[in-house]
């Protein structure tokens, strides 16, 4: 933190002192990382650099991002003297109260007494925008007041709040109602505005259905000739007729060869544990107690096959049960049902399946 700690600043003596020292003030924010201490002071000295060579549109970036990733009170001082350099009285004043407020908590009197003053040495030619709202929009649910994109805190509706010379674009809007926009421009040097927002149009209603509309002076419809007047309007009340959905077909008979080749792939293994069983029998004529070492190897073989088999063949079976469920909702008027869940024992493993079609 040398650098922001001592650096020296014949250009504006009235805050040599204010930088002498740098202090983290003592406000909600997560500490800074090396990392991000290291590029908060590299912004800082690109700010600091910038506005004494007197571009000051390019400092201000600088020095925000620095104080928002690394807040110090000697960023805030430099901050508030480049938005009063360029103009942006509010934002100066609003950022040197904050360095004055930060700096009292942390008992850095000198440079709580220099923000102030530089504080109350604005205020005086602050501009101020009042944006006032007429009660019957005032009690709309939802009621968003923005201005330039940002939010307008209800409690200061008909409140003159402090901003810097320029145009602003304020809306407001609600839930079944019309945005009002408007655009407003607050000059500088204590300029006041005011902006009163009236109340909100109901938004217009959807389009109503498409028919014929009676006239109320001939009695026929706007959109029929005379010839037509006679024949009775079609009815638009009959749902539409749902056709086959192909993509959903298509996905049934994957899903359903799928299920088909896990069936076999399971029949197999279920062929092959019956094999395994029946030679280890032979091995093993007395239950448990085998005449070699080769009867164990097949029970086990037989076994691990059988797990294949009730795993593969309960896979495959809900692959086609799934395949038949889309091949039902794809069809006009068909709706089906399916429920998976697994099943899971010492000796079986698999999944069971249940649904309904209708």
């Amino acid at each position: 933190m040398a650098k922001r700690m001592f650096g020296k600043l014949s250009s504006w003596p009235v805050l040599v002192l204010s930088v002498a020292g740098v202090v983290l003030p003592a406000r909600a924010h997560a500490e800074a990382s090396a990392a991000q201490k290291a590029a908060a002071e590299s912004l800082f000295d690109d700010g600091v650099k910038a506005m004494k060579a007197g571009h000051f549109a390019d400092a201000c970036p600088k020095l925000e991002e620095s104080e928002r990733i690394d807040p110090g009170i000697g960023t805030l001082l430099y901050l508030g003297e480049c938005y009063e350099k360029t103009e942006r009285t509010a934002s100066a004043w609003a950022t040197f109260r904050e360095a004055a407020s930060t700096a009292q908590a942390q008992g850095e009197a000198e440079r709580a007494r220099i923000a102030a003053s530089r504080a109350d040495r604005l205020q005086a030619g602050l501009s101020k925008l009042t944006v006032r709202i007429a009660p019957e929009t005032a009690q709309l649910s939802g009621l968003r007041v923005t201005r330039d994109n940002a939010l307008i805190a209800s409690t200061v509706f008909g409140v003159a709040i402090p901003v810097d010379p320029g145009k602003y674009h304020v809306v407001a809007s609600a839930d079944g109602y019309e945005s009002y926009e408007a655009d407003i421009e607050v000059a500088g040097n204590a300029d006041s505005k005011t902006l009163d927002i009236p109340a909100l149009k109901a938004a217009p209603k959807g389009a109503l259905a498409v028919g014929p509309v009676a006239s109320a002076s001939s009695g026929l419809s706007a959109t029929t000739n005379p010839t037509d007047a006679a024949s009775p309007a079609p009815s638009d009340t009959t749902p539409p007729q749902r056709t086959p959905d192909r993509g959903m077909r298509t996905a049934a008979y994957v899903t359903g060869a799928i299920g088909l080749v896990g069936l076999g792939v399971g029949s197999y293994f279920g062929v092959r544990a019956i094999s395994k069983n029946s030679e280890a029998e032979t091995h093993c004529p007395k239950g448990a107690l085998c005449d070699d070492a080769q009867g164990p190897s097949l029970t086990s073989q037989a076994k691990n096959a059988a797990v294949a088999s009730n795993i593969t063949i309960g896979v495959g079976a809900a692959f086609v049960v799934t395949g038949l469920v889309l091949y039902l909702s794809s069809e006009p008027k068909r709706e089906a049902r399916l429920e998976l869940h697994p099943i899971l024992s010492r000796d079986v493993a698999g999944i069971g399946f249940g649904g309904a079609f209708r």
